[in-house]
């Protein structure tokens, strides 16, 4: 090889030592590409699909199905955090050792609140409005039986309210329920002319000039009432035929208040555990959600020899909107060993979820409503 060339004979074609390392570097080039081409393969297999991709899309079909169905509210909206089991434990009573079928107690059932679905019932009308106050009431959780309180009433009431038309106001509605009926076009007529007939008296030209006068007043900064002006002037007023109506039922408020000393350890233990469901069970539901659920809900009941008490009142389904425990029952800070308060002061407040009302009452004859509501 002289002078740079690898063949100086005529017919070598000119191959150069230039060209040698050309064809070198370009063999280098498609080694390098055809190894990369087996190793995506190996990686991807040969359908340009990754070799597990059976496995990828079956996983991708369990993740759409945990998906169907749910509203974008539903799939977007944070989870709550998850509590742990509602069941209330068995024999939650205070005393431990001594309320049976044949004493009078007070019974509290921690139900679950089970909302009215939001379709329309057979008699066409909208289920968001509840007529049973039972239909409320989900599943039973468990129930605290505690002694009668030394404290025991019940209160019911009912609103009412003041209400007032003057002459002017009724002749206005006779007229107005005139235009609505068939054929009031006269009726109305008449009631508007009884109107005007009263403008005419002498008292209602009293009460035209005091109007107009009262006007004139206040547009010098003054503050009188064509009431007020009547009065001062003629000594006066219109008749305001005030009458007392209805307004609506009202809910009913129970309060209760228990005094618990503990005399050994199990009904310590009890008496913690009655104090904590109260209190549990008076709690919203759905922690870190976008929503929270009603708290459960209780059905109270006075019971005589495992009975409902023929002479004390019924309640309905109720929330407890109030829990203050006193863990100084006695006035000093005194515990047992374990750490146990020696006496505690358990107060509840209750709500009743619906009004009462004149059908909920049996018939006088039937005494097994008690006193009734």
């Amino acid at each position: 090889m002289l002078g740079g060339k690898l063949f100086d004979d005529k017919g070598s074609g000119g191959f150069t030592v230039d060209k040698a390392k050309e064809i070198q570097k370009r063999s280098a080039e498609i080694e390098k590409s055809r190894q990369y081409r087996e190793g995506l393969k190996n990686k991807y297999g040969t359908g340009g699909l990754p070799a597990n991709y059976k496995e990828t899309e079956q996983k991708a079909f369990e993740e759409a199905a945990k998906f169907k169905g749910k509203t974008n509210n539903e799939i977007t909206a944070r989870q709550p955090k998850k509590g742990a089991p509602e069941k209330l434990p068995s024999n939650l009573r205070y005393p431990y050792s001594i309320i049976d079928n044949t004493m009078d107690f007070i019974k509290f059932t921690v139900c679950k609140y089970k909302r009215n679905q939001s379709t329309l019932g057979d008699d066409n009308t909208n289920n968001y409005v509840t007529k049973n106050d039972k239909d409320l009431m989900g599943d039973v959780l468990g129930d605290i039986i505690l002694p009668i309180p030394a404290q025991l009433s019940d209160t019911n009431t009912a609103n009412y309210g003041s209400s007032n038309m003057n002459f002017m106001q009724a002749a206005g509605m006779g007229a107005g329920r005139a235009l609505m009926e068939q054929g009031g076009t006269n009726k109305a007529g008449q009631e508007i002319n009884k109107l005007i007939a009263g403008f005419q008296s002498e008292k209602g030209k009293e009460q035209i000039s005091a109007f107009f006068g009262a006007q004139a007043v206040n547009a010098f900064g003054g503050n009188l009432s064509p009431a007020q002006v009547l009065a001062r002037g003629t000594g006066a007023v219109i008749n305001p035929n005030m009458e007392l109506l209805f307004s609506g039922p009202s809910l009913r408020n129970f309060s209760y208040s228990f005094k618990m000393t503990p005399r050994f350890e199990q009904e310590a233990h009890t008496v913690r555990t009655i104090i904590k469901a109260f209190k549990r069970n008076m709690a919203p539901k759905g922690a870190g959600g976008d929503f929270l659920k009603t708290p459960n809900i209780f059905q109270i009941q006075y019971l005589y020899e495992g009975k409902p008490h023929p002479y004390l009142n019924r309640i309905k389904l109720c929330a407890l909107t109030n829990v203050a425990t006193n863990y100084t029952g006695d006035g000093t800070y005194a515990t047992y060993n374990d750490g146990a308060p020696i006496s505690m002061q358990l107060n509840l407040t209750f709500s009743e979820l619906t009004p009462i009302y004149n059908e909920d009452y049996l018939a006088y004859d039937v005494d097994t409503d008690g006193v009734g509501y």
